[in-house]
């Protein structure tokens, strides 16, 4: 039995030996290296919500760390930081006024939320950054914004133009 396991052993040896020295590895018959083994990393493309989502994790870690009027006019300006692609961060105070639009800056002062009846985007997109933030999907156009709170007294959201139809 012993001897049985020997021989085995062997012709997998010689097996294995034959495969490194035959054509099949081409590194070996040509006497070259291969310089790096490594497979090309993949880069997983993000979605447009993804997008989104850091510009607005981005424009809140801005507004923590300076502040509500430098971040207010950063958000407001066409030429900042915030607005890139057609993507911008609009900001609002919890009462729905509009503090903040690079799509619209002449809108900044405007009311946006009637009451607490409000059943408008506006009140619906509040309701969600002020209970944990979130993507809000507006179910009759398909447009989505991602909306956040910043500290308790105004939220924004992170949105994109979307070109009309002509």
């Amino acid at each position: 039995m012993k001897n049985y396991a020997i021989i085995l052993f062997s012709c997998c040896i010689l097996i294995l030996a034959g495969g490194l020295v035959s054509g099949e590895n081409e590194s070996f018959s040509t006497n070259q290296t291969i310089s790096n083994q490594t497979p090309e990393p993949t880069l997983i493309p993000i979605t447009p919500e993804e997008e989104l989502m850091n510009l607005a994790f981005i424009a809140r870690e801005f507004a923590l760390e300076n502040g509500k009027d430098s971040a207010i006019a950063e958000f407001s300006n066409p030429n900042g930081r915030f607005f890139l692609n057609g993507t911008g961060i609009r900001a609002y105070g919890v009462d729905g006024t509009l503090l903040a639009d690079p799509f619209s800056p002449s809108n900044a002062g405007t009311l946006l939320i009637s009451d607490d009846y409000d059943s408008g985007n506006i009140r619906l997109m509040r309701d969600l950054a002020t209970t944990g933030g979130g993507l809000f999907t507006d179910p009759v156009t398909k447009e989505y914004w991602f909306v956040m709170d910043i500290d308790g007294s105004w939220w924004i959201s992170a949105s994109r133009i979307i070109p009309k139809a002509q």
